[in-house]
């Protein structure tokens, strides 16, 4: 693995639309499943930060139909 990776992994952080999180700052993964969760929440369903495949609420939860990954 190399280092670029470990840094951003293009594929998680490229579709999410927003490079900068509040005050300019380059958007972490927590900012991401933070995010995805509390559209989840509000909507009902969100994309998976993982695969972009649909992403629903399933009782307390969250469940990706792509590849399974949860938000709870």
């Amino acid at each position: 693995m190399t280092a670029a990776l470990l840094e951003a992994p293009t594929a998680l952080f490229a579709s999410s639309g927003a490079t900068r999180a509040a005050g300019g700052r380059r958007t972490t993964l927590e900012d991401l499943l933070e995010s995805s969760w509390r559209n989840a929440r509000a909507e009902g369903q969100t994309d998976c930060p993982m695969c972009e495949a649909p992403m629903r609420m399933e009782g307390k939860q969250a469940r990706c139909g792509g590849c399974g990954t949860r938000l709870a």
